[in-house]
């Protein structure tokens, strides 16, 4: 299910909003769920962040107790990176400001435009980012990133910050997510295993594993951070493979 929040203050707009997005998913047979606000309410981000499930996002920017800018700016540094966002508004002008990319706003809508057409081209959009298949979403250096789970090879905290790295074969990213938040993401992900409180593998490309130096290998990296459960589960899981000395 999508939650879809509408933060306009137009009831006519909040009509054609539900209207394009609801023809739009009911097309895709996906459910999803409107959340309407009219004005700001007290705590209202800490109620968006409780929303279960995927979340979509579209503002308006001159809205009664908030503007929809400042709004978006409170989900994104409260951690959100990557809930869709688009702001649909008569202020143009505020398009080149720079604060578009600053907060990885999807769209910018001008309410002078075919909002209809406009709205359902970047539900397209929308519908691309919730169905990437088998990826790791994430924000790094101001950019969204999608990581195909075949190419990770393990998450692993940073000690001295609460950043984590993801390693690549190319690449370390580091995010700015704990390996907790990670291991959520990644449980119903049976190719990935949390073998110490600091470090998640992906069992599919672990190259070897030294039980005498309690070291795993993947790839030209490799890390010694296992427990002692996580050393008995691989041994068992990767001894048929041969890859276990």
């Amino acid at each position: 299910m999508i939650n879809v929040i509408i933060y306009e203050d137009n009831k006519e707009m909040q009509i054609l909003y539900q209207e394009v997005v609801r023809n739009f998913f009911h097309s895709q047979k996906i459910k999803i769920k409107f959340h309407i606000f009219s004005s700001y309410v007290r705590n209202l981000e800490r109620k968006l962040a409780s929303l279960p499930g995927k979340k979509l996002f579209i503002l308006d920017i001159e809205v009664p107790g908030k503007s929809g800018l400042d709004l978006a700016r409170t989900i994104r540094n409260e951690g959100d990176w990557m809930s869709p966002l688009m702001v649909i508004t008569s202020y143009e002008n505020l398009k080149n400001t720079g604060f578009t990319s600053k907060v990885l706003m999807l769209d910018f809508i001008s309410k002078r435009e075919n909002v209809r057409k406009r709205l359902k081209e970047s539900l397209e959009t929308v519908y691309d980012i919730f169905h990437m298949k088998d990826a790791y979403t994430f924000q790094y250096n101001g950019k969204l990133f999608h990581i195909p789970f075949d190419d990770i090879l393990y998450f692993e905290k940073d000690l001295n910050d609460n950043y984590t790295f993801l390693y690549t074969e190319d690449f370390a990213y580091k995010i700015k997510e704990s390996i907790t938040q990670i291991g959520k993401k990644l449980e119903q992900h049976l190719m990935f295993l949390k073998v110490h409180r600091s470090c998640i593998v992906n069992i599919n490309r672990i190259s070897m594993f030294n039980v005498k130096e309690k070291r795993i290998y993947l790839g030209k990296y490799s890390t010694n951070l296992i427990t002692r459960e996580g050393r008995d589960f691989l041994k068992k899981k990767l001894r048929p493979m041969h890859i276990v000395k």
